[in-house]
């Protein structure tokens, strides 16, 4: 199967980075290409660093790139920008922190739930790390309390969390259906499909940010960008959950002296772009200007 990735405020994101011929730009989460793909048509004479963890996505960029002359790509994560970046200075950075189309529909690492799949939700297969089974098998009920209710913003999972103990005491949690018979034993959905949906995505979502630290791992690089980006350089941050877009604004905030806030507001998809693709509707875009200080 040939993977497919439709990027999210595809336009937004080009006009706002505001690409010129000779630019070099960082695709922090270069997955299967889609952004980068248009990114390189607008920097002729200029140079694309390509990052990403899986090893799936970098193998699929080196098929798809593999005739481009003005790409480099680095298997690794976005917290190693420095290493990724070398001694080049770019000028345009990019993250997208939404998993590409592929990976919830056809990954088999359990990031779906549309399928029975393994739970893995590892961004990096081969990483010694805990797996989502594993945190949902050996943590404590506190612990699984905060974890939905932080990076799942669900704030009852009292009930969901006590029959995940009970269940795994009898068999172990290792594959995605018996985890959607968990949320539906657990919370009441008034016979709406939509908050059902809604709140497997919440779990799911809640579960895949933690298996990869992927918070830890936003700050580890925004911490990095001012140190490598140039004077008048552009960041532009795409998230998806309330708590990335929060780090990144508080992040923004925090270094007020150094970077500038190009879009007052947040930039989301419009209704035409969503009716196209579902997963746009929770998109948030920033743009950050790193300032010419005297």
């Amino acid at each position: 199967m040939t993977p497919i990735h439709i990027p999210v405020l595809l336009e937004e994101t080009l006009s706002a980075l505001d690409l010129q011929p000779t630019d070099i730009v960082v695709d922090g989460t270069i997955g299967y290409g889609g952004h980068s793909t248009a990114i390189l048509e607008h920097i002729p004479k200029g140079h694309l660093i390509g990052i990403d963890q899986d090893p799936n996505a970098i193998k699929h960029c080196q098929e798809k790139f593999k005739t481009v002359l003005n790409i480099t790509l680095f298997h690794g994560n976005f917290s190693q920008l420095k290493e990724a970046v070398g001694d080049n200075k770019p000028n345009k950075i990019l993250l997208d922190l939404g998993l590409s189309s592929f990976h919830l529909d056809s990954s088999e690492r359990g990031f779906s739930f549309s399928r029975n799949e393994v739970l893995d939700m590892r961004m990096n297969p081969s990483l010694n790390q805990k797996t989502a089974a594993d945190i949902l098998n050996n943590s404590y009920k506190d612990e699984l309390i905060d974890l939905f209710k932080t990076y799942g913003d669900l704030h009852n999972a009292e009930k969901f969390v006590d029959n995940i103990i009970y269940e795994r005491k009898r068999t172990p949690l290792t594959h995605t259906d018996p985890l959607l018979a968990l949320i539906k034993k657990s919370f009441y959905f008034k016979d709406k499909r939509a908050l059902m949906m809604r709140t497997y995505s919440q779990v799911f979502q809640a579960l895949r940010i933690v298996v990869n630290n992927e918070f830890q791992v936003l700050t580890d690089c925004l911490d990095q960008m001012l140190d490598i980006i140039k004077p008048n350089g552009r960041i532009a941050v795409i998230t998806f959950h309330s708590g990335e877009d929060r780090l990144v604004k508080n992040w923004a905030r925090d270094h007020k002296a150094q970077i500038k806030k190009i879009n007052k507001h947040v930039i989301q998809a419009s209704q035409s772009e969503i009716r196209g693709n579902s997963r746009a509707k929770s998109a948030k875009l920033r743009i950050l200007e790193k300032k010419q200080l005297d």
